[in-house]
């Protein structure tokens, strides 16, 4: 895929999250509560796109933390090879 149809792609996924939030900013009805409080009254539009966020950022630790142990896991097994070649 080449720079330029990324770049198409990017900027049409842009102006569709912006027309979503453009149609969609009103509070929600009712307010949001957590824990018995009402928390600041956010659009709709907001309270979807920070849980978008906080789905990605931890699905992107989760695949660092994955990515560390498997390497982690290939140096202690390459540790562990060499002194046996060694005998």
């Amino acid at each position: 895929m080449n720079n330029r149809l990324k770049g198409v792609i990017i900027f049409l996924l842009g102006v569709l999250l912006a027309l979503f939030a453009w149609q969609n900013w009103q509070p929600p009805q009712p307010p949001v509560r957590l824990f018995g409080y009402e928390v600041l009254p956010l659009p709709q539009v907001l309270i979807i796109y920070l849980c978008l966020l906080a789905g990605f950022i931890a699905g992107w630790l989760a695949h660092g933390l994955r990515l560390r142990r498997k390497r982690r896991a290939a140096a202690s097994g390459s540790q562990e090879a060499e002194p046996h070649q060694s005998q």
